[in-house]
């Protein structure tokens, strides 16, 4: 396995391990540029996590359970050119859906809806991009 690949690995855990809520206003929120990030995320999303340094860190986007498919659907636009990698994890009807780009450092990880918050689906978005140092 290549260092790359192990070190993104290692982030993920860490990032899971790390969440938690930003605090933020509910104003702050609506306020966020999704430009800011470099992953795009529909901008209906309630960001309940963000820690984005400007090269590195995770944000993650509350949307109503409903949305799942949805959300699917703009990932697979999204991520339908080269470097992107898709795998399902999980057991269940519905598996979380995760991409992942290793020459960016990016990471989408969509999680089956009411897993985690009743009546909601998550995305959690990672970024180490360290590949202009």
């Amino acid at each position: 396995m290549n260092a790359k690949y192990c070190f993104l690995i290692i982030f993920l855990f860490a990032g899971e391990l790390s969440i938690s809520c930003s605090g933020r206003s509910e104003g702050t929120k609506k306020q966020l540029k999704n430009e800011a990030f470099p992953i795009p995320y529909p901008e209906e999303g309630d960001v309940i996590t963000d820690k984005w340094d400007g090269t590195s860190g995770h944000r993650t986007v509350k949307y109503p359970d409903k949305q799942h498919r949805e959300l699917i659907d703009f990932y697979n636009d999204y991520t339908s050119g080269s470097d992107w990698k898709r795998t399902t994890s999980g057991k269940g009807a519905i598996p979380a859906v995760i991409y992942v780009h290793l020459h960016k450092g990016y990471t989408i990880d969509i999680g089956p809806p009411d897993t985690q918050m009743a009546n909601a689906v998550l995305i959690s978005l990672y970024v180490a991009d360290y590949s202009d140092l």
